[in-house]
């Protein structure tokens, strides 16, 4: 790293962790190129709203383009937030009406409850979970507030996944509504009725909002930034942190390890409280982190998630994927699938083919998306492309921590 990244890096650290002395002296001598790789670093990290709100209350003087750019993060993540609890308000009437549970996930709680600050917490949708049986009622629900569902054909969907999702158009607002937190095929897995048992009343919202368990809440972070990668990057740690600081009187840590155990998440966990206690400076209970860690944790896997928190990288290419991947059988039908897709798959990804004669029209759509996407992935590996190795490899390195993070 260079001078300035050095600053920026030590400035993002001093955001995320309790802001002292030298963090604000740090930002008081911010110089131009500083101030805009610092705001670059930001926006990756979803940490802009947070950075604005830390300046404002310094009364640090930034240059004006810089001031501006922070100001209508904070104000967008506002007004897009107070859209997004509007609509879960009236979801909230409307299920309680109807006698129907619901739970709010991720963002969409975190941000009111742990942030405190709408503004603060950027998010990309609504995720909220019902028990199954009630799938249909909260559809008809969504449809009266205007949602259309993105999935025509949800027999797929139930097989293999754990949400619904839906969307009102002329605004872009997504809903995800989860029946489950995993999918059926995930090594995670989590029993569902004794989650519902553990959940608490968020009496101010309605008799029939539910919240997550201070352990369960935890856990389901620390597993969706494992499946992820570390994708959200510092804010996916703040959020632990957020979570540890408010519920840190409450905790039952012996029972969020029992949990993990049950999940099959003991790896997930034990590696997002150590990078929360590294990097963001967070006191995990004592001996606590020597307690939960695993008999078999690599270092190198540690290390490989440290990386990945300032990477923003998802393993998500398929061709990638499919050269690391080394069981043969696994191998093979991965590559089948992939040339030969299934009706299942046509319907997950194309939602709207809703008869054989729309599924069967999908598929030419299917393979010029796969070829158009990946043509330049492809051509690199034929011609022998340094940098498609290197990220080949990359790429290879990440899905052995994700599988590892996953697996235990």
């Amino acid at each position: 790293m260079n001078e300035i990244e050095k600053k920026v890096r030590e400035i993002l650290f001093g955001l995320v962790r309790s802001p002292d002395a030298s963090f604000l002296a740090a930002l008081r001598e911010c110089k131009g190129g500083v101030w805009e790789k610092l705001l670059q670093e930001t926006e990756q990290h979803g940490l802009t709203p947070l950075l604005y709100r830390r300046v404002q209350a310094a009364g640090v003087a930034v240059p004006e383009d810089v001031g501006k750019k922070m100001h209508a993060a904070y104000l967008r993540t506002a007004e897009q937030n107070i859209r997004r609890y509007e609509i879960l308000s009236r979801i909230y009437k409307a299920c309680d009406e109807a006698g129907i549970e619901v739970i709010p996930l991720k963002g969409i709680y975190l941000a009111s409850e742990v942030y405190r600050d709408i503004a603060l917490r950027e998010m990309s949708d609504i995720d909220i979970l019902v028990r199954k049986k009630n799938l249909d009622a909260v559809e008809d629900i969504l449809d009266e507030l205007g949602f259309i569902s993105l999935q025509q054909n949800k027999d797929p969907v139930f097989e293999k996944g754990h949400h619904l999702r839906y969307i009102i158009e002329e605004s872009g607002l997504l809903i995800e509504v989860h029946w489950d937190l995993m999918d059926p095929d995930d090594s995670v897995q989590v029993d569902i009725d004794a989650l519902w048992d553990r959940s608490g009343s968020q009496d101010d919202a309605g008799k029939n909002v539910r919240v997550l368990s201070p352990e369960d809440l935890l856990l389901h972070l620390s597993v969706h930034l494992a499946n992820h990668t570390f994708f959200l990057g510092l804010r996916g740690l703040y959020d632990l942190a957020m979570t540890i600081d408010v519920f840190m009187k409450v905790i039952d840590w012996d029972r969020l390890y029992d949990l993990a155990v049950a999940w099959n998440a003991v790896r997930a966990l034990y590696v997002n409280l150590q990078l929360v206690s590294d990097l963001l400076d967070v006191e995990v209970m004592g001996e606590y982190l020597e307690r939960i860690k695993p008999g078999e944790v690599d270092e190198q896997y540690l290390e490989v998630s440290r990386e990945l928190v300032f990477a923003s990288y998802e393993p998500n290419n398929p061709v990638f994927s499919l050269m690391s991947e080394e069981d043969s059988r696994q191998k093979t039908e991965f590559m089948l699938e992939v040339l030969f897709p299934s009706k299942r798959t046509i319907t997950l990804k194309y939602p709207s083919a809703t008869n054989r004669f729309e599924i069967a029209m999908s598929y030419p759509l299917y393979y010029m998306d796969r070829i158009r996407k990946y043509w330049d992935v492809l051509w690199g590996l034929c011609l022998g492309s340094r940098q498609t190795v290197e990220e080949k490899e990359k790429h290879k390195k990440i899905l052995e921590v994700k599988k590892w993070l996953l697996s235990g």
